[in-house]
């Protein structure tokens, strides 16, 4: 685990880096990606998915509404229930990063071949899977 802690940080700090480019953080690059994926996400769930307060992750999304790269409203099912979604802005904000991450992810495993590569990734997607339980 110690390893890929390491691994995992040495990554997020050179993607930390080149996002404040964008003026992005991290967490800010990841929360566009999950709302890109998963269109109509409340801040609530997102709050569980980063294990933080609905607080703060409020004071997240609400920094990125007022940049103009999402949007939120009145959910169909609760109008108590705010839905994110992107904006225009929002996803070419998204894209523009998945570049500079899928750039950083390149160069992190350039040196390894693409035998060795998949490997990889069929072992954590293993690991993950058996870790969520299912």
């Amino acid at each position: 685990m110690y390893l890929l802690n390491q691994a995992n940080q040495a990554v997020r700090s050179q993607l930390e880096q080149a996002l404040r480019g964008l003026n992005l953080t991290g967490i800010q690059y990841t929360v566009l990606s999950i709302v890109g994926t998963r269109n109509g996400i409340s801040s609530a769930e997102l709050s569980r998915r980063f294990f933080v307060t609905p607080q703060t992750m409020n004071e997240i999304v609400t920094g990125l509404e007022k940049r103009g790269l999402l949007q939120r409203e009145a959910s169909a099912e609760n109008k108590r229930i705010l839905t994110a979604s992107l904006t225009g802005l929002g996803e070419e904000t998204l894209k523009e990063c998945d570049g500079i991450a899928d750039g950083i992810e390149r160069a992190a495993f350039a040196d390894m071949s693409d035998k060795d590569f998949n490997e990889l990734r069929r072992i954590l997607r293993g690991r993950l899977v058996a870790l969520r339980g299912g």
